[in-house]
């Protein structure tokens, strides 16, 4: 039978499986759900112009599996945001884009960050001393005259 409802037993479904849900009963027209990822992606638009500001960006890839799942409703939000409130719009753009990758995107960042801890290696000028102390200089003697 169904799992109990409530209580230390109740299954919860993923984020990503609910938010799934959401977005198909979107294409299928319901307004609840289409109001409701309209509204979440005018929030993510307003983080993505305030990032753009602060960091000048030219490109913005938008990724991660919930925009492999609703990028299409997102995407014309973020760009419609940017095109009216990108400070500077009128010296250059912000290309927005959907990463071909959204739905793999998590796995590849935390590959390619193992991958460069274990064959990336430190420079030596990053790294402590064993001992700070054998490292720090010398005192200067300073005669009195």
């Amino acid at each position: 039978g169904p799992p109990p409802r409530g209580g230390a037993g109740r299954r919860r479904a993923s984020v990503t499986a609910d938010f799934a849900a959401v977005t198909r009963a979107a294409r299928r027209g319901e307004p609840g759900a289409r109001a409701l990822l309209e509204r979440s992606a005018r929030y993510l638009a307003v983080a993505a112009r305030t990032l753009a500001n602060i960091m000048d960006l030219e490109l913005l890839v938008l990724t991660g599996p919930s925009l492999a799942i609703a990028g299409s409703v997102y995407l014309p939000v973020v760009r419609e945001e940017l095109d009216r409130a990108f400070f500077s719009r009128a010296a250059h753009p912000v290309a927005v884009r959907l990463s071909r990758s959204a739905a793999t995107a998590p796995a590849i960042g935390a590959a390619a960050m193992v991958l460069q801890s274990e064959l990336v290696p430190l420079r030596q000028g990053l790294r402590l001393p064993e001992n700070l102390r054998d490292s720090e200089p010398a005192p200067v003697e300073r005669s009195s005259a």
